[in-house]
Formats: structure tokens, sequence, C-alpha cells
């Protein structure tokens, strides 16, 4: 089990490094820009106290900021 998840994160990352800058940063950008956005959705909702905040932003939100920060452990690695 463990070395097929070590293979798995050699793969990713193997994958990952053969990008070029540019599409690193533009996926990278997306990522963070889809997090950041989910994120200002979600305190815009809950600050109006006529409608609840929606928790699958925040959580969609969080998700695109880990897998940010996994792209650049993958690149970096």
């Amino acid at each position: 089990m463990m070395s097929m998840i070590c293979s798995v994160w050699d793969d990713i990352t193997k994958w990952v490094s053969s990008w070029n800058q540019t599409t690193f940063i533009i996926i990278a950008c997306v990522f963070g820009l889809c997090g950041l956005m989910g994120v200002l959705s979600f305190f815009k909702k809950s600050i109006n106290k006529d409608k609840k905040p929606k928790w699958g932003i925040l959580i969609v939100a969080v998700l695109c900021f880990v897998l940010m920060a996994l792209l650049f452990v993958f690149k970096k690695w």
C-alpha cells in the first residue's frame, strides 16, 4: 500500500515538474482565484443577515487552496 502511494506521488511530481513555468503559473493562479472568490462570496453572504452562508462554497474554496499548495509542493520536489 505504501509503495503504491509513493509511486503515485512520484508520478504526479514528475508530471507537474514537466510543465513549463507559464502553465504552472496559470494553473496555480486559477486555483488561487477560485479559492479567493469562494472565500469572499462566503463572507459576503455571512455579513448579510438576511441570507444564510452556504458552507459548501467555503469547503470548495479550502479545497482550491489545498490543491494550489499541493501544486507548489509537487513543483518543488
